[in-house]
């Protein structure tokens, strides 16, 4: 006879000895031929009414045996299922963890539940929707949104990462995680990569097989904003003009670089930047950039610097910023600064100059 048939006298024994190991083999038996292609629609009913005895059995070491054999069932009666998911860990979690038919309303409960556990052990599940790993993001504590991160398999959109870079800016932990996830948008990548020890910025940018030129316009950045940062803190003339006679001496004062400075409202490193590129003095550079009646000028100055043209929309977009709200470069909130230059670069077609979209993003990529 067929082992995995369930018969009579399996029955009469679990009834005449309820030992622990006498249910744990009646519960795999009974999974067995639950799961089988053998089973009649009396064995069906016969079988759930036993799992539905098996659940509430005192037995923890029994529980965990049916949560474990009925993980990979299809289609088990939802009242079962929410018995086991509502047990203690060491039944609920890998049922939770693996059984494949819980539904969106299932999942939502379970993170709703204040068991870190559970939640972790959702995060883990296979093919995790967008929607529910957005959930988890929003919801959870740091530690299921990193096992979230792990998870591979899990889909998680751009807006949900981007969510993930703003809420955990400070976590090295969900940093740690980003980088070692197997894909990675580009656009994710540029965000992090900044904040990033030496040792992850490596990781990241080997671990992602990313064509050279990006990698080379990612690390450019991020030596392009250590700069910068360096800059922020100097207040003197004497030691910006020192920094950029550095940077210009070893070839490291690019036109990337300084359409960045101007456009983080880092006015005084971008003065002294046009001075050692087009030879001119700080005096006149101070006098052509704040004269609103010398847009030429400023162009004519650009191009001695050797800005590409492509870059002027951000220049003048800063300058304008910086006229409108008399901008104090070592007092006002750079962010804010920031994103009233991208609001005039998104505008900037009004003012003469047609610029594609492809112009648009690569600006704002340069700045943002």
């Amino acid at each position: 006879m067929d082992s995995a048939l369930l018969t009579k006298n399996d029955i009469k024994i679990l009834s005449q000895n309820r030992s622990v190991e006498n249910k744990s083999n009646t519960v795999r038996k009974v999974t067995a031929y639950y799961n089988g292609d053998k089973i009649t629609e009396r064995g069906l009913k016969l079988a759930e009414d036993i799992f539905r005895l098996m659940v509430e059995d005192v037995e923890v070491k029994v529980r965990e045996i049916l949560s474990d054999s009925l993980k990979n069932c299809k289609n088990i009666p939802h009242d079962i299922a929410a018995k086991l998911i509502n047990d203690q860990n060491s039944v609920a979690v890998p049922f939770i963890k693996y059984y494949a038919n819980l539904t969106r309303e299932d999942l939502i409960s379970i993170l709703e539940m204040p068991n870190i556990d559970k939640q972790k052990a959702v995060a883990q599940r296979q093919n995790l929707s967008e929607d529910i790993s957005q959930y988890i993001v929003d919801k959870c504590p740091e530690e299921v949104v990193g096992t979230l991160i792990s998870n591979d398999s899990a889909k998680i959109v751009e807006r949900t990462y981007d969510r993930i870079v703003s809420k955990y800016s400070n976590s090295e932990n969900i940093k740690s995680r980003l980088v070692d996830r197997a894909e990675l948008p580009i656009s994710v990548i540029e965000k992090i990569v900044n904040s990033l020890s030496e040792e992850l910025q490596k990781r990241l940018l080997l671990s992602h097989n990313l064509p050279n030129n990006i990698v080379t316009d990612i690390v450019e950045q991020v030596k392009e904003k250590a700069t910068l940062k360096i800059s922020e803190e100097f207040s003197s003339d004497k030691q910006i003009e020192e920094l950029v006679h550095q940077l210009y001496t070893s070839n490291r004062l690019t036109p990337s670089l300084v359409v960045r400075a101007i456009c983080m409202g880092d006015l005084k490193f971008f003065e002294y930047a046009l001075v050692y590129l087009s030879n001119t003095s700080i005096t006149e550079v101070r006098k052509i950039l704040f004269n609103t009646q010398l847009d030429f000028m400023i162009r004519n100055l650009l191009r001695k610097a050797f800005i590409p043209k492509s870059m002027f929309p951000a220049v003048f977009s800063a300058l304008k910023v910086i006229r409108d709200i008399r901008f104090d470069c070592r007092r006002s909130d750079r962010r804010s600064f920031v994103h009233k230059v991208i609001e005039r670069i998104l505008t900037f077609g009004t003012a003469g100059e047609e610029m594609s979209e492809e112009d648009i993003s690569y600006l704002i990529s340069k700045i943002s």
